[in-house]
């Protein structure tokens, strides 16, 4: 597959800078030479993008402060992927359910981990979501779990504008509908979504929270409907939130954490 040349070079330079700490717009011709043109259009897209910035008083490149929020971001993902996928590996195992572990992403859920069931049931050829693929925050168990214990001004943020676009018949497609869903999870603690999503696929999610209490991931359980039983899904439910609850501890969260109603 070819590359992007145009990447490709604003990746060179942001190395220069990584490695020289700071360069002027010639010393960054000298070591990588470029037409001149091309050189200023690649300069002035990455410091409008925020991922450079020029001193004003030396007129020289460095790195930008968005580099430093993808770093912290890329680390904390790496970090929750290596703590949780333990329990994710356990808890699978236990109730053969295939698990996501999940944040928000530019106003939708992003599986950042995912453990796949083992089933032979689990219909993989219909179900296309996983580690990388975006899905609606308002279909979703996972996506409901991290909204529901928002903050009122950060939930208002997040759904300020937004369509709740339909999926299947179960879709919740009003706020007002929403609202409600959202207050129920608040009372049991973990968030259902009954084929919102995807025919044939319920799931089932629990929050996960840091060391002040602050919800920044979900847990979920995903299956088939003929195996995910209404009757069954309380069981799920209880294991699901015991398995984000000893993630959160292990983020610092000391409370008792939230439990199965």
């Amino acid at each position: 597959m070819d590359l992007v040349n145009s990447i490709v070079k604003a990746v060179r330079i942001l190395d220069l800078l990584k490695g020289h700490g700071s360069l002027s717009y010639i010393e960054i011709l000298k070591l990588f030479p470029l037409p001149k043109g091309t050189l200023f259009k690649i300069l002035f897209t990455l410091e409008s993008e925020e991922l450079i910035r020029r001193d004003q008083a030396s007129g020289k490149y460095e790195l930008g402060v968005k580099l430093i929020e993808w770093g912290t971001g890329a680390r904390s993902q790496l970090e929750i992927r290596k703590i949780a996928l333990p329990f994710m590996q356990k808890l699978s195992e236990d109730i053969d359910c295939t698990i996501h572990l999940t944040v928000v992403s530019h106003g939708e859920v992003l599986p950042i981990e995912s453990f796949e069931s083992g089933s032979t049931t689990w219909p993989h050829y219909l179900f296309h979501g996983g580690v990388g693929i975006p899905a609606p925050l308002h279909a979703t168990a996972a996506g409901k779990a991290i909204l529901a214990f928002m903050s009122q001004e950060s939930l208002e943020d997040t759904l300020k504008g937004k369509v709740l676009e339909k999926f299947t018949e179960n879709t919740i497609t009003t706020m007002p509908q929403l609202r409600e869903a959202l207050a129920e999870i608040r009372r049991t603690g973990y968030a259902v979504s009954y084929s919102e999503h995807y025919e044939m696929v319920r799931g089932v999610a629990a929050p996960i929270r840091d060391n002040e209490g602050k919800v920044f991931a979900s847990l979920s359980a995903l299956g088939v409907t003929s195996r995910m039983t209404a009757e069954w899904l309380p069981e799920v439910a209880l294991q699901v939130v015991e398995a984000a609850n000893g993630i959160s501890r292990l983020f610092g969260y000391s409370a008792s954490g939230v439990r199965a109603a």
